[in-house]
């Protein structure tokens, strides 16, 4: 196991009496035979890349003549400290195979008319091979989730964004577990009221903004692994492009469906990455072979997410609207997987028309919220003119004076605010609300009515002094208890 900045690992090879040409001759055909691809060749040196598996990253292996005893160093792609052994077991395998081919074809054997032939034929190949994009395929450690590398670069950068907003939040004071969710919209998190009323910025501030560090860790580590997977693919023009149009696309979606809710975090925008890699696994575009642990890992997260959608408290608007996003520029970019920059073309294009259009729906949309807020307003005098309806029913008789003020009170204050109370539920009534509110506004307005005869009995019983009128109280007084059970059963619902 080998530690280094990259990881590496150097093997010693002796001549053992070869010459420089059947020394080169013998490297080219051992990485042939380990399948390993020649990048160049010089009369120094001969330069080669392991063939990407799953379960390691490609390695850069250098095989040296220039000295009197020749070398092979094998080092890791990317920044790697700890290669697990890998690199040990490349110079290991070359060793191997480089000394089974000295004794299947001794040197006595070779003819040097072959040996000039092959490597010069390699060095045409390597100069009329196309360049090959290798990119990482598996991480080795939890650091390497933050290591750009070729075919890894732009999802690290997007993942040490997200950790430097989320920690200069904690040294502003904001909680590391548990922010308060005026900090968080502080910060720019995606809220109907606000994202309206022309913050639209929150649309995009959102995607980096995080719950509390458990919230900020798991969709770190859920980018990392999706971006570990397509980067390479898409380009790290196009990752990018597609991963801020899924999440823009999410946002609006948060804002379309709810509210109230206060929206924040990479779910929305990683999410559609994982849709576009969906449409990758079942269109099979991707030029890699997937093991069918990565497939079913992929389509589980997608159920899971989905599920997780639907529990209260959870943004699933923004996961469902990221999916979809995500599916629709998967299938573009299969449609026109020989022309990948004419499909990120077209999704930065469908992304420029459709956020603007969404948003406009969602302006003309916005009287939904102001007439929520009369509601509010609304309900908060509603209480206010209930609670003194009450207190005038308070007032204990002892004298004819206490009498004659009880009756006042029931006549001119009690029934005045029950009646003004069903003026205002009949104007409420009238506002663009959603159905529910419009049940409880009904609800609301039978309790007022009931109220309205309770106190008009009360005030005969007390006026009279008759016992007459006690069973209807009683009756109202049940069917009153009634209406609140049934208004307190909806609030909770």
């Amino acid at each position: 196991m080998a530690f280094g900045f990259p990881a590496s690992h150097i093997q010693y090879i002796p001549y053992n009496h070869l010459s420089r040409l059947e020394f080169l001759y013998y490297s080219i055909k051992a990485c042939q035979k380990l399948n390993w691809s020649i990048l160049a060749i010089n009369e120094n040196e001969l330069i080669a890349e392991t063939n990407p598996k799953q379960e390691t990253w490609n390695e850069k292996i250098t095989i040296s003549f220039e000295n009197e005893d020749g070398f092979i160093l094998s080092s890791s792609n990317g920044n790697q400290i700890y290669d697990k052994g890998r690199n040990l077991k490349n110079t290991d395998s070359f060793f191997d195979v480089f000394n089974d081919l000295k004794k299947e074809q001794p040197t006595t054997t070779l003819d040097q008319n072959n040996i000039t032939e092959t490597i010069n034929s390699t060095k045409e190949s390597i100069l009329n091979a196309t360049k090959k994009e290798y990119s990482v395929n598996n991480f080795y450690s939890f650091l390497s989730i933050f290591t750009p590398a070729k075919g890894y670069f732009i999802t690290p950068i997007l993942i040490y964004i997200n950790f430097i907003i989320f920690f200069l939040m904690v040294f502003s004071g904001v909680n590391f577990f548990k922010p308060q969710l005026s900090d968080i919209i502080n910060w720019g998190a995606n809220y109907n009221l606000l994202t309206v009323e022309n913050q639209w910025w929150r649309l995009f501030s959102c995607l980096f903004i995080h719950l509390g560090f458990f919230h900020l860790l798991v969709n770190c580590i859920a980018l990392g692994y999706v971006g570990l997977l397509i980067e390479s693919y898409l380009t790290r023009l196009g990752f990018l492009v597609s991963y801020i149009s899924c999440g823009l696309l999410a946002s609006l979606s948060t804002i379309y469906w709810y509210d109230k809710i206060i929206s924040a975090g990479a779910s929305g925008a990683i999410f559609g990455m994982y849709g576009i890699l969906l449409i990758i696994i079942l269109t099979k575009s991707i030029n890699r072979k997937l093991t069918s642990n990565t497939i079913t890992l992929t389509i589980v997260f997608i159920i899971l997410n989905i599920i997780e959608s639907f529990k209260e408290g959870v943004d699933g608007a923004a996961h469902i609207g990221g999916l979809l996003s995500g599916l629709f520029f998967g299938f573009i970019l299969t449609i026109l997987n020989a022309k990948r920059k004419v499909a990120l073309i077209s999704i930065s294009v469908i992304s420029l028309i459709a956020i603007p259009l969404l948003s406009y729906n969602i302006i003309s949309k916005k009287i939904y919220v102001y007439q929520f807020f009369e509601y509010e307003n609304k309900m908060q005098e509603f209480i206010d003119m209930e609670k003194m309806a009450l207190e005038a029913y308070n007032v204990y008789v002892t004298d004819e004076e206490s009498k004659k003020e009880l009756l006042y009170m029931i006549e001119s204050r009690g029934i005045y605010y029950w009646e003004e109370n069903i003026k205002l539920m009949k104007e409420a009534d009238l506002l663009y609300l959603p159905q529910e509110n419009h049940k409880q506004i009904k609800s609301i307005i039978q309790y007022c009515q009931l109220r309205i005869k309770l106190y008009r009995t009360a005030y005969l019983k007390i006026k009279y002094n008759s016992n007459r009128y006690d069973e209807e109280l009683d009756n109202l007084n049940l069917k009153i208890a009634d209406v609140l059970n049934k208004l307190n059963k909806d609030k909770k619902e």
